[in-house]
């Protein structure tokens, strides 16, 4: 899983940097790519990572995964880049921190 956290992290960077740099407004467009990675994370996270945490941390990834679905709902790039950025991306950079510990 290490990998493919790391690789969706990358993916989500890219992304912003990519949206950033070319004055892209495709960005939610661009991140349906990534939406099945995406699930896969949460699932594993709130199922399998073998970490325990506290509710309210659980309840707001589940409130980003609802930011993801009104942003591709209501083609909204500043919503999805903000929930992917400052949201998944949050939650990838606990297990990358840790990789990068050991």
């Amino acid at each position: 899983m290490e990998e493919k956290i790391k690789s969706l992290y990358e993916e989500i960077n890219f992304l912003g940097f990519h949206a950033t740099y070319h004055r892209d407004n495709n960005y939610v467009d661009n991140s349906k790519s990534l939406i099945k990675e995406i699930q896969e994370f949460v699932q594993w996270f709130m199922t399998d990572c073998g970490c325990v945490f506290e509710q309210g941390v659980y309840d707001n990834l589940l409130d980003i995964l609802k930011d993801c679905e009104t942003a591709l709902r209501e083609h909204d790039n500043v919503l999805m880049m903000d929930a992917l950025e400052q949201g998944i991306s949050g939650y990838l950079e606990m297990f990358l921190l840790e990789e990068a510990n050991e």
